[in-house]
C-alpha cells in the first residue's frame, strides 16, 4: 500500500491480520477442547473393555457377576471379595448391575460427554450423550434383564 513513500504497514493492514489471527485462535480452541472430550470418551471407553473382560472372566469361574456401584471404586481399584478390577483411570466412574444371568456395565470419565454401557446377553457396547463434568451415578446405567436395558427411547445408541 502507498503511504507517502514511509516503509511499515497501515493500522488499517495492522488490524486486519489481528482479526484474522483472532478468528484462526478460535477455530482452534474450539477443535482443541473437542479433541479433549474425545480423549476423555475414549478413556471411559477403554476402561469399560477392560472392566468387561474382568467381570466375565469371573463370571465363567464362579457362574455369577459381581455388581458393584460408583463409590466402590477407591483410587481407581474395585475389590469385593475375590473381585479385583485395577483398571480404571483417574476421573472414570463405573457401575455393575446384574441379575442371575445377566448383568449391565456402565463407565464415564467425568470430563467426557458420553455414558458408555455393555449388555452380556447381548454382548452390545452402548453410549448416551451427557454433559462434561457430570459424574456417573448409580442409577444412569439400567437394571439387567432378560430384555434389552439400553432402550434408544432412554437416548441410549449401540457402539458402531
Amino acid at each position: 500500500m502507498d503511504n507517502g513513500g514511509r516503509k511499515g504497514y497501515t493500522l488499517l493492514e495492522l488490524l486486519i491480520a489481528i482479526a484474522i489471527i483472532g478468528i484462526l485462535a478460535g477455530f482452534a480452541i474450539a477443535f482443541y477442547n473437542r479433541y479433549k472430550i474425545a480423549t476423555y470418551n475414549n478413556i471411559a471407553l477403554y476402561d469399560l473393555r477392560n472392566l468387561i473382560e474382568d467381570e466375565l472372566a469371573y463370571e465363567a469361574t464362579h457362574q455369577t457377576f459381581i455388581g458393584f456401584g460408583v463409590e466402590d471404586a477407591v483410587n481407581g481399584k474395585i475389590v469385593i471379595g475375590d473381585f479385583s478390577h485395577k483398571l480404571l483411570s483417574p476421573k472414570v466412574r463405573a457401575v455393575v448391575k446384574f441379575s442371575q444371568y445377566y448383568a449391565n456395565m456402565c463407565t464415564k470419565h467425568t470430563l467426557g460427554d458420553r455414558i458408555y454401557g455393555y449388555e452380556t446377553d447381548t454382548g452390545t457396547i452402548y453410549y448416551k450423550k451427557s454433559q462434561p463434568g457430570y459424574a456417573l451415578q448409580d442409577d444412569d446405567c439400567p437394571n439387567a434383564t432378560s430384555e434389552i436395558d439400553f432402550k434408544a427411547s432412554e437416548g441410549w445408541y449401540p457402539l458402531n
